[in-house]
């Protein structure tokens, strides 16, 4: 059967997001030679469903969809599958798309991969330089667990792996919240704070809504804050999205596929 792969996004109506997937889906067109097609769950064009039957058209048969997400959530468990026309909660299987019998696989999230902290790690020196930073990690938070297991093992990896005062906290749904997390490294005496998005894209939650809540200017890098009580170096790292590390981990998802 003619593979193709479908990489997902999830949309934002800002272009960081569409950027992030556009340069790891040439990544990863690059490294395995198979088409890619990049689609998105909302607010960007194209959707997934309008990708897969362009797919179909194309005569793709067996269609391989890589969401590029940090975690599980409702998108991975009932939209995307809805869009694909497989059982929600599943990993794919026969259905019909465009009229055509053909098979779709629906793998998992990158965020429980190592390399991730191993990214994590990586923006603590190039944000701290040569400061002792206490580290908090944050997550978008969902209704589901996903993302919150994802977010509380990559603090927990920094932990084992050296890094003191590690917390971690969340945007919305999920407790901690950020502001909880930042008043605990406030409070453990910490003087720089190193603030770490385990986000794919920056959007108006990262630009916008959550310098707010550390204190910090909007679409800015970080600063100084005084919002819990003194005055604290907080130093704001970029999303994960853009690294080129990423593209080894989905090149691993593609081996069962025969890729």
């Amino acid at each position: 059967m003619k593979k193709g792969i479908l990489f997902i996004g999830h949309g934002s109506r800002l272009n960081h997001n569409k950027e992030a997937i556009e340069f790891q889906a040439n990544a990863l067109k690059e490294r395995t030679g198979i088409p890619v097609w990049t689609a998105y769950n909302e607010s960007t064009d194209p959707l997934v469903d309008v990708a897969a039957e362009e797919m179909v058209g194309f005569g793709i048969e067996e269609i391989i969809a890589i969401p590029f997400f940090i975690a599980s959530g409702l998108h991975i468990t009932r939209d995307i599958p809805r869009k694909l026309n497989i059982q929600e909660s599943s990993s794919g299987g026969r259905t019909t798309i465009a009229g055509k019998e053909v098979t779709v696989h629906l793998e998992q999230p990158f965020g429980d991969d190592p390399n991730l902290t191993d990214i994590l790690e990586e923006r603590i020196s190039d944000i701290c330089w040569e400061k002792e930073c206490s580290v908090v990690v944050i997550g978008h938070g969902s209704r589901l667990q996903y993302n919150k297991e994802v977010v509380e093992a990559n603090a927990e990896r920094l932990t084992e792996r050296g890094h003191e005062n590690v917390y971690y906290g969340f945007n919305e749904f999920n407790d901690p919240s950020i502001e909880a997390a930042m008043s605990a490294a406030v409070r453990s005496g910490a003087s720089d704070i190193a603030v770490l998005p385990l986000f794919i894209a920056s959007g108006a939650h990262l630009a916008e809504e959550i310098p707010g809540k550390l204190g910090i200017q909007m679409n800015s890098y970080g600063g100084v804050s005084d919002l819990y009580g003194r005055e604290v170096n907080v130093h704001y790292a970029m999303p994960v999205g853009n690294d080129p590390r990423l593209v080894e981990v989905l090149v691993k998802k593609l081996e069962k596929y025969g890729i």
